[in-house]
């Protein structure tokens, strides 16, 4: 089967080549600017990832016009991108040095020495500066990256897909034409949530005795292209606060479209090899094959795996028997959140 996300970008290159075409004629030399991601770290080792583009002034307020909601969307995907950008990231009174790629990210992922205190809201703060190109009328270009440093005050971690997990996709729809229509036309303000995710994920974060502070990692195979757009939905839905892990549409080989769960997901164990691991899903894709393949490259570290099923569609049911066969892990198949919520509580996840 096509790969979905790649079918939006076919979508968003005919329509943006017409739209680039006129936009040549009208070149406003666009100012630069520095998109961070959330990072993470512990004591010994950060990571941040983020990107150096052209600011194509993407309108983030409220708005009921679908004709806005899709010069927004093809502005998303049609990036001007700055590759061999020169950046200094300034974190807990050090500098790093990074330089983007051909597609304008840059990674930081180095040792480090952490604060020597708990952070009182697990939060660290960075200053991202662009130091090379800058264009005649820009002398100094930064902006602020969030950095998760998790207090010792946990049990254990989330790490959850979003499309169909947290955020209403529609992959399994017909032809994925509800999929392409809520992709294109609707905003962060205009999306839903799978119905009760945001009050089970604040329940996970606060832990068994509810005075916890577990941290929660997104994952989605969404490229990073749409960062904004699910960094504002989660925000504005109330649920907990962390880092967003998205892929690399671009030059990346298709086979990393299967492989980015999987490594997003061993480079959060690796990151925090003392903390177990709460994983949840949907049925919609492959979700549970690699979360299993998780459960058995890192044995004893996830306490549990929950799939939401979608639709009873074949893979459905494919699943329901992949998870009854897989006796090494806790996988469960629901219904709904608060079928997990019942789950978790019998096992102490929850209070």
């Amino acid at each position: 089967m096509d790969n979905p996300l790649r079918s939006l970008k076919r979508v968003a290159e005919i329509i943006g080549n017409g739209i680039s075409q006129v936009a040549e004629k009208f070149d406003s030399e666009d100012p630069l600017i520095i998109t961070p991601y959330r990072g993470f770290a512990n004591h010994e080792q950060i990571f941040l990832k983020g990107r150096v583009l052209e600011d194509e002034n993407i309108f983030q307020g409220k708005t009921e016009s679908q004709i806005r909601n899709i010069i927004n969307n093809l502005k998303r995907f049609e990036t001007d991108e700055i590759p061999e950008a020169n950046i200094v990231i300034k974190c807990n009174s050090q500098e790093f040095g990074c330089k983007s790629d051909v597609e304008g990210y840059f990674v930081l992922n180095e040792k480090w020495d952490s604060p020597l205190k708990e952070i009182a809201n697990d939060w660290l703060e960075a200053e991202v500066e662009l130091l090379y190109p800058l264009k005649e009328n820009e002398s100094r270009i930064t902006a602020r990256a969030e950095i998760l440093f998790p207090s010792r005050n946990s049990d254990y971690g989330v790490i959850t897909d979003m499309d169909d997990t947290v955020i209403q996709t529609h992959v399994t729809s017909l032809f994925r034409l509800k999929m392409l229509y809520t992709t294109f036309l609707k905003n962060a303000h205009q999306r839903l949530p799978m119905e009760g995710t945001a009050e089970l994920f604040q329940s996970f974060v606060k832990g068994g005795d509810g005075k916890k502070k577990n941290p929660i990692f997104y994952v989605s195979h969404s490229p990073w292209n749409i960062y904004d757009l699910l960094e504002q939905f989660l925000e504005l839905q109330r649920f907990p606060k962390g880092p967003i892990l998205l892929r690399d549409y671009g030059i990346t080989p298709s086979g990393h479209y299967a492989n980015h769960k999987i490594e997003s997901i061993a480079t959060i164990l690796k990151m925090y090899p003392e903390l177990p691991f709460v994983l949840l899903g949907d049925s919609a894709e492959e979700d549970a094959d690699f979360y299993i393949d998780i459960a058995k490259e890192f044995p004893d570290r996830i306490k549990a795996i929950y799939i939401r099923q979608t639709r009873d569609t074949k893979n459905a049911r494919r699943i329901k028997k992949l998870i009854e066969g897989s006796t090494h892990v806790d996988a469960v198949l629901v219904q709904s959140s608060e079928e997990i919520r019942k789950h978790a509580v019998a096992w102490g996840l929850l209070s």
